[in-house]
């Protein structure tokens, strides 16, 4: 019932734990791949084409829409995946809860929307467009910091309140780009990166299905909302957390 043959996905992030799960999914599914990464150490074997580009700056965008231009006609799915999280070591000089760092802002969402809006022209062209935007369980949910105590684990304010406009922006883009786009964001909760087990513990606790997520679960997500399966759904928010937000 899923058959991706000869779409075209670009995946923001594509090298990352997520970005080449993602990557190795839509190939599988007979995909054509654009990927784009800063980094550019690990090849990725999934990719029908590489660009290295750095999100932050939105000169690197422009040059991206452009080399497009030349390479190919349109894009089926855009997947916006690139972004800081709290393990990306940027917040390492600094242990106030309340410190706001703004490269998240304009990594995670101010220049994700310009990325997009960006893409817009080649979305168009497809008969069955879709936007996803990783997001966050903090896009709508505040950190609970007994779960990090005793840890080095960063909670950067900055992370959530960015994952937090990018899901508006879903909303918000889902009205202005339909009938033709939809737009649809993912919102996954903790994923096992061999965390402290003081803080596993403390987070299986809070979580019904007993385990942290893994990339697959993402993954599987975005194949769905890639799919015709979900041609009626746009302007929401698919939760990926084992039930964490419940509690």
């Amino acid at each position: 019932m899923i058959n991706l043959k000869n779409k075209y996905c670009l995946v923001t992030g594509c090298n990352g734990y997520i970005g080449l799960s993602i990557t190795k999914k839509l190939k599988l599914l007979g995909a054509k791949i654009i990927g784009v990464d800063i980094k550019e150490k690990k090849k990725n074997p999934n990719l029908s084409y590489f660009f290295k580009v750095n999100l932050e700056d939105k000169r690197d965008i422009d040059k991206l829409k452009d080399i497009l231009k030349s390479k190919i006609k349109k894009i089926d799915i855009l997947v916006n995946n690139a972004g800081y999280v709290a393990a990306s070591g940027i917040d390492n000089k600094n242990d106030k809860k309340f410190f706001f760092n703004e490269k998240y802002l304009n990594l995670n969402l101010t220049n994700s929307i310009y990325l997009t809006n960006s893409m817009v022209k080649f979305l168009k062209k497809s008969k069955s467009a879709s936007i996803i935007n990783i997001c966050s369980i903090y896009s709508s949910l505040a950190y609970d910091y007994k779960l990090y105590k005793g840890t080095k684990m960063k909670t950067p304010l900055a992370y959530g309140v960015s994952k937090g406009g990018l899901l508006h922006y879903t909303k918000m883009l889902s009205t202005a780009l339909a009938p033709q786009i939809r737009v649809n964001a993912i919102s996954p909760g903790g994923i096992f990166r061999n965390q402290p087990k003081k803080f596993i513990k403390r987070y299986l606790n809070k979580t019904p299905l007993s385990r942290m997520g893994h990339e697959d679960d993402v993954t599987n997500a975005v194949i769905f909302l890639s799919s015709e399966l979900s041609s009626y759904i746009t302007g929401q928010n698919i939760i990926v957390d084992g039930g964490y937000s419940l509690s």
